[in-house]
């Protein structure tokens, strides 16, 4: 399955298990990330936040499972 099946277009609720899947892969992959940036904490890629807001990274998670990516989201 691609990123935008996956980010898209999997249900969200009722703990679909695999959005939830590939979100225990995204998260580790974004902490990776902005540690090799050198920043505290990620951005949010939420369609409420709009990439625009840093949290740590389980509030990260919690808030794309309840509001869902950005569009056109990429790392």
């Amino acid at each position: 399955m691609d990123r935008e099946e996956w980010m898209y277009k999997l249900p969200r609720v009722n703990n679909d298990m695999s959005f939830l899947g590939h979100m225990r892969k995204f998260v580790p992959t974004t902490k990776k990330h902005r540690l090799c940036l050198g920043r505290e904490c990620t951005i949010y890629p939420s369609n409420s936040c709009k990439n625009k807001l840093l949290q740590e990274d389980n509030m990260v998670q919690s808030h794309l499972i309840h509001h869902g990516f950005v569009k056109d989201y990429t790392v």
